[in-house]
């Protein structure tokens, strides 16, 4: 029989290998993950729309720093925790292109960085909506993925 977690421990393993920047695609991959990444160091502003955990955090802007891009998420690091299931605007900042994508997303996940400096890490699932360039978004993602 193969034994299941010293596979997916292997393929861990193999999926993380060197750290990359610079909107490249990744081969990290999480099981949750349904798109592929673009490995990021953009700069970008989230806004607290709605936070049910935490009241006071809406209306609180932060400054963040990409870790990964894909179509349906984006991956940041960022100073202050934000709980899952807030909501949040962004403006992403991607220094290969002119302009900044306004988008919508949800908090799926935080942790705490790897270090010891008080940063967050935190998953977001973008949100189809009217007035946001996720469509743009799309679009930039697939051509550079195609790169």
């Amino acid at each position: 029989m193969i034994e299941l977690n010293s596979v997916r421990e292997r393929m861990r393993s193999r999926a993380a290998g060197p750290a990359t920047a610079g909107n490249r695609p990744s081969r990290q991959r999480d099981d949750k993950r349904m798109h592929a990444r673009l490995d990021s160091e953009d700069r970008l502003f989230v806004q607290v729309v709605l936070a049910a955990m935490d009241p006071d955090l809406v209306g609180t802007t932060v400054s963040c720093t990409a870790m990964n891009l894909s179509v349906g998420g984006i991956q940041f690091r960022t100073g202050t925790s934000l709980p899952t299931g807030t909501l949040l605007d962004l403006w992403v900042d991607v220094r290969s292109r002119p302009g900044k994508f306004f988008l919508a997303g949800e908090v799926r996940w935080a942790r705490p960085g790897t270090d010891d400096s008080g940063e967050w890490v935190i998953g977001v699932q973008l949100k189809s909506g009217a007035a946001t360039d996720i469509l743009d978004w799309r679009e930039f993602h697939a051509q550079a993925s195609a790169r």
